[in-house]
């Protein structure tokens, strides 16, 4: 099973979470190249305390796909509305409802003498760390991980909000004469891609140059080098365009070497979370749909490359097969611009802005260039009001010890700005931005009661950034209009539990538990020693199913679709944002600036009206901070480790995530699966 695709959906009686034994899935899809996974060493002893500390995490809260009070008819007398747009199928016919809705395409209009003249004056009175030289060039690196949240000033890393926002500034800052791109590997999903692909392309639309340079290259990075007019490598320039993989794990022949017997109920066919336990190789219907999302992701690939470089598809496809990694190549067939060190780049710079060879260019990178306020620039917006909400990685309902700013998404903290932007009469609507594959599952639920509340009193979007599957399309779905991107991860709405039966793996190692009890099944996930009785094994089935028919009737009710048609679109299969609105799950197609224009149009606001975006989600920067600047704690704990230990204490309870989520952390520093390394040294140490 792939490490991204799926998660489970537990309920009550399921509160022994096996979720930290599946892997954590990245944000970005699960595109990967074709480099083999390394193992990472750990210590054999940590093994057997690992599973000894994990059976003991459990007894939450856990009814989590309770009725709300909208009930069954008010699904059917909201679905007879809806069907008349919708083909035999369910889906959106011919006639879309996101033909409806505005582009929200940048349009780059001149400023008139007078604003020309404010933007002066406020220049000259603007802070110091707002002076930039007349003529400077706007430099960033694109690379490593790309947040979806707001960060603040002190905090280190991307932020995708703030890239978009300066290439804004930049398009109409008179001192900027065009941007210089150094993009190398990015850790990031095609959503955010996308996103980044279409600010370079507004921006261009002003005239000012952008150029990239890069020298570490694979899809992702070519992506957007591609769409840049001038695209460089150095000579030794390591260039990957060999295609695309999707890659499936199973675990079925390592626990039945260690003595592991998982007792799984998948309910939706293409949840493979359970085919990631049980089986030793790929079922037919996980390898169709992760076949149907690898040809969405490639094809879409290949068509913006071919339209970038003006190139038919079959010759793109031909060069990827050929295998081409020299460089020269690259330039001799058009797919870069030419071959040339950092060095000549700026000394090309220098010539292009007639600055003398011996002067320095002026230049000013991304963390400097993000504290140029946009009110400087006459970018400041207008006096209708549009909140916008972020929402970022695994679902939580409460605060972890271990958590940090813009970790995750914690329920409580959601809902209360959820509460104050209803309250509130600032505001014309909403726009909540989401970035996860899901968690627990009762905080899903309450937020989506939240956010349909909300919805009642004004417009709600949701706009979908790499992945808002399980818990985090049943976000989504509360809102009245989703826009996802066209390689969006989303859908996802089904259940996985499981229970493992360790009995043979304690007689190995010589552990033994024993277990006094009162009730008929007390022990149903308290003994994990034993496999279940026909009675638990019935029980235990009945009440994943009951858990899967809630998730998928609020997503019929949501969606205002029947429930045999959310349940041919459920299943536990994972969409592309493209395949997804052509089914109904989401409505249009595009990135924050469509989801703009429609909460104008839904807000009754002109399209031609300037709005002020009041973020709700900006980060308070931590002592931490300040004082390193790198988000480190003062003992050295490194962020990663944090966030990993905030999972581990609140993956317990049911969980509505995507399939292998808890050990992302530990991928940004190695790319070993923790998983094959805990077996891998057990085995060893036999």
């Amino acid at each position: 099973m792939s490490k991204l695709l799926h998660g489970c959906h537990l309920n009550s009686i399921h509160r022994r979470s096996f979720a930290a034994i599946i892997s954590k899935p990245p944000r970005s899809i699960p595109v990967v190249s074709s480099l083999q996974t390394q193992f990472s060493p750990f210590k054999a002893q940590n093994v057997i305390s690992y599973f000894f500390s994990s059976l003991h995490r459990r007894n939450l809260s856990l009814r989590a796909f309770d009725s709300s009070s909208e009930t069954k008819s008010d699904v059917v007398s909201q679905e007879k509305s809806e069907n008349d747009c919708r083909d035999d199928d369910g889906a959106l016919s011919s006639t879309s409802v996101a033909e409806e809705y505005p582009s929200g395409e940048f349009e780059f209009k001149e400023m008139n003498g007078w604003m020309r003249f404010v933007v002066k004056l406020r220049m000259l009175i603007a802070f110091p760390w707002e002076r930039v030289r007349k003529g400077s060039v706007f430099t960033m690196k694109l690379r490593g991980q790309i947040s979806d949240q707001l960060k603040s000033r002190f905090s280190s890393g991307l932020s995708l909000p703030q890239i978009c926002e300066n290439f804004l500034k930049a398009a109409y800052d008179p001192r900027i004469s065009g941007i210089y791109l150094h993009i190398e590997p990015l850790n990031c999903g095609w959503g955010k891609v996308e996103e980044i692909q279409r600010h370079i392309l507004d921006f261009k639309k002003s005239g000012k140059f952008i150029m990239a340079y890069a020298p570490v290259c694979g899809e992702k990075e070519y992506y957007l080098g591609s769409a840049c007019d001038e695209l460089y490598a150095p000579p030794s320039a390591y260039f990957s365009l060999y295609g695309l993989t999707v890659q499936a794990s199973f675990l079925g022949g390592v626990f039945e070497k260690i003595g592991i017997e998982p007792q799984v109920q998948r309910i939706g066919k293409y949840k493979s979370a359970g085919d990631q336990l049980t089986r030793k190789t790929m079922s037919e219907v996980n390898c169709e749909m992760l076949t149907a999302l690898l040809d969405n992701i490639y094809g879409n690939w290949l068509d913006k490359i071919s339209s970038a470089k003006g190139k038919k598809r079959e010759d793109t496809e031909n060069f990827i097969n050929e295998g081409v990694y020299q460089v020269e190549k690259l330039k001799e067939e058009g797919w870069i611009t030419n071959i040339n060190y950092d060095d000549e780049i700026i000394s090309m710079l220098k010539e292009k802005l007639g600055r003398p060879k011996d002067k320095d260019l002026p230049m000013v990178d991304y963390r400097k260039y993000s504290k140029v306020r946009k009110w400087t620039l006459g970018l400041s917006g207008g006096k209708d009001k549009i909140a916008v909400i972020r929402a970022s990685g695994s679902i939580s309902r409460v605060k972890s010890p271990f958590s940090i700013p813009g970790s995750g998404i914690t329920s409580e903290q959601f809902i209360e700005k959820i509460r104050s932007v209803r309250d509130s009469k600032r505001y014309k609507a909403v726009i909540i931005r989401i970035d996860s594959p899901g968690g627990d599952a009762l905080a899903s639920d309450l937020m989506w009661r939240e956010i349909r509340l909300l919805a009642a009193s004004k417009p709600v979007i949701a706009s979908m950034s790499d992945v808002a599957a399980s818990g985090g399309y049943y976000m989504a779905m509360g809102a009245g209009t989703i826009v996802a991107e066209n390689l969006t991860l989303t859908g996802s709405i089904g259940v996985v539990t499981a229970k493992l039966n360790l009995g043979t793996l304690y007689g190995k190692i010589g552990f033994n538990k024993e277990i006094i009890s009162r009730g008929r099944f007390a022990e149903l996930t308290a003994a994990e020693q034993r496999p279940f009785r026909p009675d638990e094994a019935e029980l235990f089935a009945k009440s994943a199913q009951n858990a899967y028919k809630q998730f998928r009737d609020k997503a019929a009710f949501s969606r205002s679709m029947a429930v045999d048609k959310m349940e041919e679109r459920a299943q536990g299969r994972v969409w592309t944002g493209k395949d997804a609105a052509s089914r109904g799950l989401v409505d249009a197609i595009g990135g924050f600036s469509r989801a703009v224009a429609i909460a104008k149009q839904k807000a009754n606001i002109p399209q031609d009206r300037p709005v002020t975006l009041v973020e709700l989600s900006r980060p308070s920067p931590t002592l931490p901070e300040i004082l390193t600047g790198i988000g480190n704690s003062l003992v050295g704990v490194d962020r990663t480790l944090k966030e990993l230990l905030q999972d581990l204490t609140y993956s317990n309870g049911v969980q509505a995530r995507m399939d292998g989520i808890l050990f992302q952390k530990l991928e940004e520093a190695s790319d070993s699966n923790p998983i094959f390394t805990l077996v891998k040294d057990y085995l060893s140490s036999l």
